[in-house]
């Protein structure tokens, strides 16, 4: 009797199919069944079946005449916006913010002020052009995103591997990227991928120079906003107990570990067992582990400021400030201005058209920040 793993979240997510374990699943929500065309019932009775991740909201079935299922509860909690019940974003937003929804728009109207924003959808269609051009530019922002948090990211040890397979998933409609333009430049760039109408939301980041502005808010927003103008009834945020989760989700939820074997068989249920009493005692160490490894983590970890500090000065009135040298900001020589011109943007409602950057001292390496209503005064330390 041999004995198979597999995990359910990656295989029903990323490789858009039911595990072979299962005959079909029922999704609760909707109170539907979607049978596996996979599924070989014959096969499986030479097997015991170890399979993880599986999410409580969908439900894999077995047939029961002929499988026994030991379950185990993980230690990782899952996170997921149900949307059968909204007909639009603002619906959810006031179902699940309340008072507060009207802070979640204001961060868009805020961005859209600021700067000649657009957004662009890519399911069932990109060019190898645009998708290289916007992995790329994907990679380099998780690369300063961890730079500055002083942490490592797992998505870029697993680059080569997400690079290979989301081309083909976009243009199959399994996948899409969802990017963000400040004119031609992409400052948020999303990858997700779907299946049976929900979207996992699988690799993002942002410019953190517009950290100001609430990207990631923003970025789920639209998302969200897609999925119920497009049938996709759930949006999967997957496992880690992050704040931006739980406070977009409207269902946290348990995984499971689920155990499959052949009822007639003698070997496969002492396999069974065995396995049973593995993945229970895996999961109290690792629970135990897990807890004093991120209160270590806590502890030694230090985030590294990946932009110059700076201080800011208002002022009232300057005269003559034409007569500085001004500053092109977009220059990689002054791009450690363009954070400090964003938050400028963001704190005065301005837009970025009528701002400009003069440099007041070279040797105090201050500048001035002129706005059509306001101004600034910066130094960097």
């Amino acid at each position: 009797m041999n004995k198979k793993h597999s995990d359910f979240f990656f295989e029903y997510y990323e490789k858009c199919r039911i595990p072979d374990s299962f005959s079909e699943v029922f999704y609760t929500q909707e109170e539907k069944i979607w049978r596996n065309s996979n599924y070989q019932e014959v096969k499986n009775l030479s097997l015991v079946n170890s399979v993880m991740f599986v999410p409580q909201y969908i439900n894999p079935r077995v047939n029961n005449d002929l499988f026994n299922v030991k379950k185990i509860t993980q230690f990782f909690k899952g996170y997921a916006i149900l949307l059968d019940e909204f007909k639009s974003i603002d619906e959810y937003l006031k179902y699940r913010f309340k008072k507060n929804a009207k802070s979640i728009r204001k961060r868009i109207k805020r961005l859209e002020l600021s700067f000649p924003i657009s957004y662009h959808f890519y399911f069932g269609e990109i060019s190898e052009k645009d998708y290289h051009f916007f992995m790329d530019t994907l990679k380099k922002m998780i690369i300063n995103r961890f730079k500055e948090r002083n942490d490592i990211s797992q998505n870029l040890l697993n680059w080569e591997h997400y690079q290979k397979i989301f081309f083909d998933l976009i243009n199959d409609k399994k996948a899409s990227l969802f990017v963000i333009k400040n004119e031609e430049e992409p400052i948020c760039v999303s990858i997700s991928n779907h299946f049976n109408g929900k979207m996992f939301s699988s690799v993002s980041s942002y410019d953190i120079d517009f950290a100001k502005f609430s990207m990631g808010s923003i970025e789920i927003y639209k998302k969200l906003e897609w999925c119920i103008e497009n049938s996709h009834n759930t949006y999967e945020f997957g496992m880690g107990d992050l704040s931006y989760k739980r406070e977009w989700s409207n269902n946290i939820y348990n995984f499971e570990y689920q155990i499959i074997y052949p009822k007639k068989s003698i070997i496969a249920k002492i396999k069974a067992t065995v396995e049973y009493i593995k993945v229970n005692l895996k999961e109290s160490v690792y629970k135990l582990a897990y807890v004093r490894y991120k209160k270590w983590k806590t502890k030694r970890k230090k985030s590294i400021p990946f932009h110059p500090s700076y201080n800011v000065h208002s002022i009232e009135e300057i005269a003559d400030y034409k007569s500085l040298s001004k500053i092109d900001y977009n220059l990689k020589s002054h791009s450690f201005l363009r954070k400090p011109v964003f938050d400028f943007l963001y704190s005065n409602m301005e837009n970025v058209i009528n701002v400009e950057v003069f440099e007041l001292s070279k040797q105090e390496k201050s500048y001035l920040i002129i706005g059509q209503s306001n101004k600034q005064k910066i130094i960097f330390d």
